[in-house]
């Protein structure tokens, strides 16, 4: 097992276990609680479930969270209120300190009435936080009783239950907690000789309760009805989340589809054939682009939490290798059919989609390993052609009310899925990185080689560029959570200071134009929204201002104008992007007549995977037409004429725009 204070191994195993092993000490409370507090009673609220529960434990899945909530807010409770009495003494204090400073040296005065009450509020108030803390601290499980309304038995069980038993080696304990394996973990409760019971710290509490319930229901033999209830639970809540990003895409949720059977006497190539059946969790279709959704719901052991190599490596595997290869079965389905049967005699058309992405989804916060993407490829656990973005419930839902539009998620997952991403960005937690997306777009700096092999006419790298590629290194990334912290603080208690929610920094011009593309919802807009974003702040300003550039152009000599950049994008595909402003003496059917003719020739010149066109009016305020082509390159005899009369490629080098931003992370 490797500890905290052991160095990094060189090997990419090796450097998992370390991974995991860091975040386990440094990541106490990694979920809202009021998120947690969610997932509990969504886990544990099926009746079926909680007979299984009261059979096994003697209480219900519902009992147990509730009292645990109940045991943590009533010791904060407690403790609020102390330091509330030691702050309204010590605000009462002040007018008899300077009476009492004030008065002569030989002057022998006694303290009035009112001055000696407010010292003995004080003293009172110091005695509560010192001497007298047990009575904040110490578990009344009459009270727990009547904030729950559970009997006091009841109460008792499922203390008992999350109370560290057992006189343990002070040595030993911390030795265990610095290589990962915290017994506080799962029972967060202490006890002394006379019975009384203390919370150890208020975030540990809910945390606690799905791996106790967990265990105490596979020895029972009471595991699979919630395990099917806990694996659609999830199921579903992930999927809703996602669509909720994404307003008005087609959704399917839990269905069956047919793949070739690798074990038929024959080959099965047409898709009308195919006799295996197989799941998939979830397929989000939007514009061009496919979300595919696995959920694996499975918890992490123990031994695996606290580095131990063989079952780390087999969660792993259960977790993120088998969601990415299950997502790759129906990824390859998309790109080799165009479309995939399900076993109701249904098909789900997939011949427009031109992006895939995997979203793998958990209970499990594998922050730490999982934000070590590369790592996971050079470990043999990802294969670096399907690598998904492995999430967290929790941090799902939380990107899910942060992401103001659709194409910020694009992005994310374009930037997020990147292997190099994470060599360059380390990261404890997924929302560190997430957050450092917002600030400072993720951007890593393209190699200059793999851009001329897909880019032939751009020509050999300059020596700025390979300089650029070479200076990249890797980057700690520290807490940028603060911001989200003060933002559900104020969302939650209202007596909280204000604060605003973490927003994507980008230029104001840009997102107006990106909240027009996406508000007409023509054919395109997401990629293209997307696309847009791409370019680090010049190109930002850049893109926001081609319209209004333009119209100028227009009003000087009313023909119509437009602007042409190249926008390489984060996946290695390229995009063609072209404003125009017709002209007042033109209809825009018309100009978009003419551009349409121009865009696909320009794409067919480029090879571009995509291209699209934003049509403005003349004085390039308001956006009229999207014109969007994402047809495959082929040969085309009629396109070759078109290209004879356009600039060519040589001379469109510097159009290329430079993509990312060039922020540090702090």
């Amino acid at each position: 097992m490797t500890a905290l204070f052991d160095s990094p191994p060189a090997d990419a195993e090796g450097m998992i276990l370390f991974h995991s092993v860091h975040r386990e000490i440094m990541l106490r409370n990694p979920v809202y609680p009021h998120m947690l507090l969610d997932t509990l009673r969504g886990l544990f609220g099926d009746p079926a479930v909680n007979a299984d529960c009261q059979a096994a434990l003697g209480f219900t899945g519902l009992e147990a969270v509730n009292i645990m909530q109940a045991v943590r807010s009533l010791s904060t409770a407690q403790l609020a209120e102390r330091f509330a009495r030691m702050e309204s003494a010590r605000d009462a204090s002040p007018p008899f300190l300077r009476s009492w400073q004030q008065r002569k040296e030989s002057e022998i005065e006694l303290p009035d009435q009112a001055h000696r009450a407010a010292a003995q509020k004080l003293f009172d108030a110091v005695q509560g936080l010192t001497t007298h803390i047990d009575e904040a601290t110490v578990i009344d499980p009459d009270a727990v009783a009547r904030r729950t309304g559970y009997n006091r038995a009841t109460v008792e069980a499922v203390l008992d239950a999350y109370t560290l038993t057992g006189v343990m080696d002070i040595g030993d304990t911390l030795g265990r907690f610095f290589r990962g394996d915290n017994p506080l973990r799962t029972a967060p409760i202490i006890s002394d000789a006379q019975g009384r019971r203390m919370l150890v710290h208020e975030a540990l509490a809910l945390p606690a309760v799905r791996e106790v319930i967990e265990n105490k229901l596979t020895a029972a033999k009471r595991w699979d009805t919630y395990k099917q209830h806990r694996g659609e639970w999830v199921e579903n809540t992930a999927v809703d989340l996602l669509a909720g990003i994404f307003p008005g895409a087609k959704v399917y949720r839990a269905f069956n589809y047919f793949v070739p059977d690798p074990k038929a006497g024959t080959a099965q190539t047409d898709p009308v054939k195919f006799t295996k059946r197989v799941e998939g969790d979830g397929l989000i279709v939007i514009d061009d682009v496919a979300l595919i959704v696995e959920v694996k719901a499975v918890a992490l052991t123990p031994e695996a939490r606290a580095g131990d190599p063989r079952r780390l490596r087999s969660k792993l595997r259960d977790i993120v290798t088998k969601a990415a290869d299950q997502a790759g079965r129906l990824r390859e389905r998309i790109i080799t059919d165009k479309r995939v049967r399900l076993d109701d005699g249904q098909w789900i058309d997939a011949s427009g989609v031109r992006e895939i992405h995997t979203i793998a989804v958990g209970l499990e916060d594998l922050s730490g390993v999982t934000t070590a993407t590369a790592t996971l490829v050079a470990a043999g656990v990802l294969n670096p052609d399907n690598i998904p973005w492995t999430v967290s419930l929790h941090d799902l839902r939380i990107v899910s009310e942060i992401l103001d539009r659709p194409s910020e998620l694009l992005l994310y997952l374009r930037r997020r899925t990147q292997p190099e991403t994470t060599w360059k960005y380390r990261a404890v937690d997924e929302l560190d990185l997430f957050l450092l997306f917002l600030n400072a777009n993720l951007h890593v700096e393209p190699d200059p080689r793999r851009t001329m092999q897909t880019l032939p006419w751009s020509g050999p790298p300059s020596t700025a560029d390979l300089r650029r590629f070479n200076a990249e290194h890797p980057w700690l990334v520290d807490s940028h959570t603060e911001p989200l912290d003060a933002w559900y603080t104020s969302k939650i208690d209202p007596t909280a200071t204000p604060a605003d929610k973490p927003r994507l920094s980008a230029d104001p011009k840009l997102l107006k134009l990106v909240d027009m593309v996406s508000k007409c919802g023509e054919p395109g807009w997401l990629p293209t929204t997307a696309s847009l974003l791409e370019g680090n702040g010049k190109v930002q300003r850049r893109f926001g201002l081609h319209s209004a550039d333009l119209a100028k152009l227009v009003r000087r000599d009313r023909k119509r104008h437009m602007i042409t950049q190249l926008m390489p994008e984060t996946s290695g595909t390229h995009i063609l992007l072209v404003w125009a402003c017709h002209s007042p003496d033109e209809e825009a059917d018309d100009a978009a007549e003419h551009l349409s003719r121009y865009l696909k020739a320009k794409k067919h010149q480029t090879g571009f995977h995509r291209a699209a066109a934003m049509i403005f009016d003349p004085s390039g305020s308001d956006l009229l037409r999207l014109l969007y082509y994402n047809e495959p390159t082929e040969p085309d005899s009629q396109l070759d004429e078109d290209i004879a009369q356009l600039v060519p490629l040589q001379r469109m080098k510097r159009t290329v725009p430079r993509p990312g931003h060039q922020s540090k992370p702090r």
